[in-house]
Order: structure tokens, then sequence, then C-alpha cells
């Protein structure tokens, strides 16, 4: 029989144990060697907002940091932190260091804490039943996404979960990767990289071919014959897309004339529909705005594509929240398509 077995039949003959708190309690002993520690952690879980005040600590870097996002003061955060360790008779944080920092124990507890923060709320929300989902998280978004899929994504949201709540945060592809990678973010919707830092998965929500993007009335249809005769305007290369048309214009030998390296895509376009240049655009970008001013034009065989996708830490991949999202993401690209 497993060594925790004991333990956890013990944690369920509490009287004054709520439910929740005895799920945390056997999920935890059954996820770690560290009996020592944990048969303490137990007066811990019976207030959950340490192990989150913990957790927050971690992501954001600093008491101070975590205090603004959890709404306390900075001493309340610190109160929580000492009565946490108290209970464990261990130091989570190495105060010699400014701000503090995790100490050895405290990293080798972080993700176990987070997994059952995790946990927590997904029993709860198995717990209340039904199928409106309650809960939060926070979402970074890349540009071009901010005004394509984006809004229909969250209004299907509204319309069939409407106590869940999404905050967003705009950035670009690489940064957004690393706010969930630190738990910063819950989930990012990027250009899909080509390798992704351990512990992360990206699920595909769409595909879409790059174009080479002219002003109207340019009649040359070879696509490398435009790039390196017109001046050529640059989608940041700190960007995912960026990153991708840069690839291909030194993989294929394309030398071009650079005047512009812009952030947005659609600045990008209103410069070419002004005849200022030529570009290399995401095929989705190309809205009805443009439709009378900019022609399109493919790349030779093989064609040049980006996936769009939805990066979560691997452990979230399957929770309600996430598998709602996706979900409407996925919705809301379709019905951009028509």
């Amino acid at each position: 029989m497993a060594a925790w077995i004991p333990v956890v039949i013990w944690i369920a003959s509490f009287p004054t144990c709520s439910s929740v708190h005895k799920f945390v309690m056997v999920s935890f002993f059954k996820q770690t060697n560290y009996i020592e520690y944990y048969l303490q952690f137990f007066w811990c879980y019976m207030n959950l907002k340490h192990l989150r005040t913990f957790v927050t600590i971690a992501e954001t870097g600093s008491f101070q940091a975590a205090a603004e996002r959890l709404f306390l003061t900075q001493s309340a955060v610190s109160m929580q932190m000492k009565a946490l360790e108290a209970t464990l008779q261990a130091e989570l944080f190495d105060r010699g260091k400014r701000p503090p920092v995790l100490s050895a124990l405290g990293r080798t507890l972080l993700d176990r804490a987070r997994d059952l923060v995790d946990q927590v709320e997904n029993f709860r929300h198995a717990a209340a039943g039904g199928d409106d989902l309650l809960g939060a998280l926070t979402l970074g978004v890349i540009p071009s996404a901010t005004t394509s899929i984006l809004p229909g994504a969250l209004a299907r949201l509204r319309d069939e979960h409407p106590r869940m709540q999404v905050r967003i945060e705009g950035g670009l592809s690489a940064g957004l990767e690393d706010l969930v990678a630190g738990g910063v973010i819950d989930a990012a919707v990027v250009t899909e990289p080509s390798r992704l830092p351990p512990g992360l998965r990206c699920l595909t929500i769409f595909s879409e071919p790059l174009l080479i993007a002219a002003p109207m009335g340019t009649e040359v249809d070879n696509g490398a014959v435009l790039l390196e005769t017109l001046p050529f305007i640059r989608f940041n290369r700190g960007t995912g897309v960026g990153r991708i048309i840069e690839t291909t214009l030194q993989s294929r030998g394309i030398r071009v004339d650079e005047t512009m390296e812009l952030d947005s895509i659609e600045a990008i376009l209103m410069m070419v529909s002004r005849g200022l240049g030529v570009a290399v655009v995401p095929q989705r970008s190309l809205t009805e705005q443009f439709a009378h001013t900019v022609r399109t034009v493919p790349f030779d065989a093989p064609g040049v594509t980006r996936n769009v996708g939805l990066v979560v830490r691997r452990r979230q991949s399957e929770t309600p929240l996430v598998t709602a999202l996706f979900g409407a993401l996925c919705f809301a690209a379709q019905d951009e398509l028509g």
C-alpha cells in the first residue's frame, strides 16, 4: 500500500475540514514524497489564500508586485508568508536578497502549489455542476489576433459562459510565451514558434499563408522580383511573423531594399496602399479596407504559412476554462472565414 494512504484516511476523518480542503490535502500527499513537510501543510490548507499568495509572489517576482495583483498591502502579503513558513517550520524565501527570492525548498514546492491551485478551481467547478463555467484567466494576445479572432471569441464566451472572466494583455509572441512559462499569465494567442520552452504546449487555432502585398497597379506577378525591386516595408523582426519572414527571405536568397520596420500589420498595409513599398503579410490581415488599393502575390512553391495557436502550460491544457477558451477561438477563426 502506498505510504500516503494512511495519511489520506487520517485527513478524511477531520470533521471540521471542508470537502475542498480534504481534496487539496489528498492531492498534495499523493503528488509528493516530502511527507515530513506536507503533514504540517494541512494547517496551511485550512486557509488557501496563503498558497495562492505564495504562487503569486513567485509569478510576479516580488512581494510588492504580488500585493498589487492580489489587491493587498505588502505587509499583509509578508504576514501570510511568515505564517506559512511558521506552519511548515521551513524557509520558503531567501530574505538575504532584495527582493527576497525563493529558497531551494520554495522552488521545490512551487510547481506542486501551482498544480493545487488549478486543481481546487477545477474541483469547485465540478462540485458546482452544470455547464456554466465559473473562473477567471489572463490571456495574452498578439496584435494581429486582437483585431481578428479575439472579439468573436470573447463574445462567444460571454454568451455561453457569462460567469467566466477573461483579462486581456497585449504583447509579442516571444514575450507572451515567457509570461505563460513563468505563470504570469494563463495562456497566450501567438504565432506558433518552432520550439517552445519546457512545460508549455501549443494548441493550433488556424493556419494561414503569408502573401506578398504590393500597391494596386503593379503588374509584376513574380513575388521575388517584387520584393527585390520595390522598397520593402518590414514587419518587426521580434514578432513571430517577423521571424518567419526573415527566415524565408534568407533561405530563398531574396535581397530587399528595406525602408521601414513597423510593429503594426495594419500600418504596413496602409503604407503599401499609398504606393510606398511592398510587404509580406498574413492573409487574414487583408480586410475589405484594402480590397481596392492592395494586390497580393503568393510566394513561389513551396508556399509560406504561419500557424496561430494557444500556448498554455501543459498541466492546464485540458482544464475546463482553457478548453472553453480554445473552442471559442477556433469557432471565431472559422466564422472569420465566413
